[in-house]
């Protein structure tokens, strides 16, 4: 890859001596000499030693090689998993020359068809991993797991705004959705939730998801991209933050998120950032980020490409329709993953546009349009094809 550096012989020394036969070094092909053959491979992981932007940040270019040391400890997957490490991109003279080194070699990547695990490194490279979609997808997803929402911009340096706000105001339109999910109510201002409410994008803060984790599923499915701020987990469980909060997911829920992620029959990137090792306690937050890895590659190969296909006799077909007549609701069941659907049509002002437009749900959705409501994931569906 042109520019990525391969991991330095100690650190490759190291991970060799401390493996076995079962370990995920043993299973992966690494980028030793600048050279990489990536015929047959599915998944593979870039490292971004890039924490200039605020002192903030300082320390997280350190975390991909300090993740690397608990990863490829672990025991590969029941699967026969096609997975390369790519190294890492170095800092640039510039920061935007990091983030367009990013760019490229992910925009490389998908070309190829290949999933991108990205280490980071602080969270605004986000915006590159978004940026690497252009010419690559017309309606992409995003979902963001983050304990604070930042809206920030700065017309005068647009590097001090936020990577939220740049990748909204991204100069070629190609965002459909952000999903911003684990945020903590006492971080976020005001002006960030209406200005989600006023773009139709989604907010579903902490205390909503915990203890019904699965409710991340869905709204993952048709995720192309997954951003992570290691700041949505909890100090106790990921101490190696630059701003740890008391409160946020759990290791285990982050992990679960991660497989469900990676079970997306759409992502195509995950990128994990500010994990900063110089606040770390026994690399426990390395650790936590390594196993999220592990379960992501492990959702990857439990895919179960089971979109609702006409031809297919895997499905029940509920319709609920309004009790005044006016507006009627079709649901799809997966009867073998009981996994949901419910189709939104393209409004009439969408004359280019024909057929449905099928939306992942839950059972609640269903139990929602049975009481003549129209879900809310419904409604902002259809907001947006407008």
């Amino acid at each position: 890859m042109d520019y990525t550096k391969p991991i330095s012989t100690p650190l490759y020394s190291e991970l060799s001596e401390k493996s076995d036969a079962r370990s995920l070094f043993q299973h992966t092909v690494f980028n030793t000499n600048g050279n990489v053959d990536l015929s047959g491979i599915q998944l593979a992981i870039v490292g971004v030693n890039e924490d200039r932007l605020r002192n903030s940040v300082a320390g997280t270019s350190e975390a991909p090689d300090e993740i690397r040391k608990e990863f490829y400890k672990l025991i590969k997957p029941r699967y026969e998993i096609k997975l390369a490490d790519l190294g890492n991109i170095e800092a640039g003279n510039e920061i935007n020359d990091t983030y367009f080194a990013l760019k490229q070699t992910l925009g490389d990547l998908f070309e190829k068809k290949i999933v991108c695990i990205v280490l980071g490194g602080m969270q605004d490279l986000a915006y590159s991993q978004f940026a690497a979609y252009e010419g690559v997808k017309t309606n992409l997803n995003l979902m963001i797991a983050d304990n604070k929402v930042d809206m920030k911009t700065d017309e005068e340096n647009d590097l001090n705004s936020s990577h939220i706000s740049r990748i909204i105001s991204y100069p070629k339109n190609f965002l459909f959705n952000i999903t911003h999910i684990g945020h903590q109510s006492y971080f976020v201002e005001s002006e960030s939730y209406d200005a989600f409410e006023r773009m139709n994008f989604d907010m579903i803060r902490l205390g909503n998801l915990r203890h019904k984790i699965a409710d991340v599923e869905p709204l993952l499915r048709n995720t192309d991209m997954l951003v992570m701020n290691m700041g949505c987990v909890k100090a106790s469980d990921a101490p190696g933050q630059c701003d740890a909060s008391p409160n946020g997911f759990s290791g285990e829920e982050a992990c679960q998120i991660t497989r469900y992620a990676g079970m997306s029959n759409e992502l195509s990137s995950f990128g994990l950032y500010d994990v900063n090792p110089s606040f770390d306690i026994n690399s426990q937050t390395s650790k936590l980020a390594a196993q999220m890895i592990w379960y992501f590659i492990e959702g990857f190969y439990n895919r179960k490409y089971d979109y609702p296909a006409t031809e297919s006799k895997d499905y029940m077909i509920y319709r609920t329709t309004s009790k005044s007549g006016n507006h009627e609701i079709i649901f799809y069941r997966n009867i073998l993953t009981d996994r949901w659907w419910m189709e939104v049509p393209y409004p009439t002002e969408r004359s280019e546009h024909s057929g449905k437009f099928l939306v992942p749900c839950t059972y609640a959705d269903y139990q929602i349009a049975m009481k003549d409501e129209i879900p809310d994931r419904w409604m902002k569906t259809y907001q947006k094809l407008l």
